[in-house]
């Protein structure tokens, strides 16, 4: 379950794996406390986006669109943290191979590879994506992303709270 006292611990574990040598423009206080980042909004914005993530999925919103789950990816519900976008190509499809961090229900962290397929139109959406789990993030050799990365991530996915159009849910 996604309380904020696991997800707090959660965030500073990973925020452990990082060694003074990641950070580029951070200070001696921020390096290792979670990036001076605040927990209780973050844990707040990931909450919300608490979902079950599944390895095929087919979205496609109007009223004759096709809408298809495979298997549960990881048996339990996840939020993603993280995603970073390695390869893309844009046309009239745009397709697009991310590496992507993702928190489970059990705290522990996943990276996930993702390949996604949108068409949008005026006259239609349709969404095809495909997940594998990579790895499950043991040790700073997991990690793809830089401190400072995350960091701006999940500080933006506060700037709803902070604007006030966000729900706040006390517990």
């Amino acid at each position: 379950m996604f309380t904020e006292k696991e997800m707090d611990k959660a965030i500073n574990w990973l925020f452990g794996l990082f060694v003074v040598e990641d950070y580029e423009a951070y200070d001696d206080e921020e390096i290792g406390n979670a990036g001076g980042l605040c927990l209780p909004e973050v844990c707040n914005a990931l909450r919300e986006k608490a979902q079950t993530v599944y390895q095929y999925q087919i979205e496609s919103p109007f009223e004759k669109g096709f809408r298809y789950r495979g298997k549960e990816l990881f048996g339990q519900r996840a939020c993603m943290m993280y995603s970073d976008v390695e390869i893309a190509a844009f046309d009239m499809v745009a397709t697009t191979y991310e590496t992507e961090l993702w928190l489970l229900e059990d705290m522990s962290f996943a990276v996930v590879h993702c390949v996604a397929v949108k068409v949008e139109s005026d006259e239609m959406s349709h969404t095809t994506e495909y997940r594998a789990v990579v790895k499950k993030v043991e040790s700073r050799n997991d990690l793809f992303f830089t401190p400072e990365s995350l960091i701006e991530v999940l500080e933006e996915i506060c700037v709803p709270q902070w604007e006030s159009e966000a729900t706040i849910y006390e517990l």
